[in-house]
């Protein structure tokens, strides 16, 4: 037993030092422009949906949705459907979407403030299971990037 317990122990460690050791390396490097992924062609969020969908915050406060192919090429919005909860302290709002040209828009704007939950629900055809996509709004600008930090593709 007190093999076993040494045997997991020294595993534990030798997987959690290699780790602790590159983000170290990665946080002494202030100069170092590093990215988390990878932003709509738009200037929005980016979502890992089939095709992709990019999220963008009208200076309104209305919402527009783009889809794009792995190597963002518009795709026009066919059978998609997307819905956002926002979440302000007035209380939860649902945003309907609806098909404007090549793609969705929303049909209100999102609630007044800054810095409540989002909930973005896509479909990928109208009975597809739904993927959900938690952050929240900040309409702030990126010092690095110049995205709205609700976007932003900087790794800080």
């Amino acid at each position: 037993m007190k093999t076993l317990l040494c045997l997991l122990t020294a595993a534990a460690a030798l997987g959690v030092a290699p780790t602790f050791t590159a983000t170290v390396a990665a946080a002494d490097a202030p100069h170092e422009h590093r990215h988390k992924g990878q932003g709509g062609p738009n200037g929005g969020r980016l979502l890992e949906t089939e095709p992709h969908a990019e999220f963008l915050i009208e200076k309104d406060r209305s919402v527009t949705v783009r889809f794009f192919t792995d190597d963002l090429k518009p795709v026009a919005a066919a059978g998609q459907t997307v819905t956002v909860l926002a979440d302000p302290k007035a209380g939860k709002t649902r945003v309907e979407f609806e098909k404007s040209g090549e793609v969705l828009k929303s049909k209100t704007r999102l609630p007044e403030g800054d810095g409540y939950n989002l909930v973005v629900q896509v479909r990928s055809k109208p009975d597809a299971k739904p993927q959900n996509f938690r952050f929240k709004l900040d309409l702030a600008t990126c010092g690095e990037c110049k995205r709205g930090e609700y976007a932003c593709i900087c790794a800080h």
